[in-house]
């Protein structure tokens, strides 16, 4: 365990080494992505933003410009790339023009899930449309653009990959109604540690990271259907600061292979 001045210490480590590298986040038009993409800027990156939200959907606030302003608010640069996570063509090309935005991507951060109401579906309800949408947007993408930016990582000789999770993916049972969404996530958790084994060697890390229920506007919006108590959630400030803690943070291999609870993070780094 870490004393207090340690963690203050180690805490300017992770922000200073941040300076002038690139983050790719996606989901980032609003909730946890939109938090990460500032925390990250904060911290010294330039971010591309990423999701499908470029104007303001009526029932749903958040943008990708609205993002982008922030970030250059804050003295970063920043580039809104609108794309569709589950048409294989649309990843590739968000990770082509990232990499042709800034030259290069230190940083990816795979947040955007699918939060459709077919992720609360019993068997009876699910489609194998909807069951195979739920993978491309949570398994998929993701696997796309690690396989895309991952070897300029490799090449540099360092890097990092968050994954966002969920305890929806642990093997237990939830009160939760669905499957699919948690489906979803135990596969890419098996990715996640997978990837970190095999990339680590290179100094590069994949880390996988659980946001917890989290206040997002999409979890106010669906509090009634998912059977769920929405004054139980923390900020999103909890796992936008977690991800900029292993973003940065001096010894990435103390979190390979595990998940990481943001909020148990946040708590013992004194990151509140």
């Amino acid at each position: 365990m870490l004393g207090a001045r340690e963690v203050r210490v180690s805490e300017r480590q992770a922000i200073a080494s941040l300076a002038g590298q690139v983050a790719l986040v996606t989901g980032a038009s609003r909730g946890i992505g939109k938090a990460v993409a500032l925390e990250l800027a904060r911290a010294g990156a330039d971010v591309v933003v990423a999701a499908r939200t470029l104007e303001q959907k009526s029932w749903l606030p958040g943008t990708l410009r609205e993002t982008a302003e922030a970030v250059e608010a804050l003295g970063r640069r920043s580039a809104p790339l609108q794309v569709d996570l589950s048409r294989t063509e649309d990843v590739e090309r968000l990770a082509g023009e990232a990499l042709a935005a800034f030259g290069r991507v230190d940083l990816l951060v795979n947040n955007a899930a699918f939060f459709g109401r077919a992720a609360y579906h019993s068997l009876e309800e699910l489609t194998l449309k909807s069951w195979t949408l739920q993978f491309a947007v949570n398994v998929h993408a993701p696997f796309l653009l690690c396989k895309a930016l991952a070897p300029g990582m490799v090449e540099r000789g360092a890097g990092r990959i968050v994954n966002v999770t969920s305890g929806a993916g642990q093997p237990v049972e939830s009160p939760v109604p669905g499957f699919a969404y948690g489906s979803t996530k135990g596969a890419l958790n098996v990715f996640t540690v997978g990837l970190n084994r095999d990339l680590r060697p290179s100094g590069v890390h994949a880390l996988l990271l659980d946001p917890g229920y989290t206040r997002t506007e999409i979890a106010e919006h669906a509090e009634g259907s998912s059977n769920t108590d929405i004054s139980e959630a923390h900020p999103v400030e909890v796992p936008a600061r977690a991800t900029a803690w292993l973003a940065g943070c001096p010894e990435p291999q103390r979190y390979g292979g595990r998940i990481v609870v943001a909020a148990d993070l946040v708590a013992e780094l004194g990151l509140v």
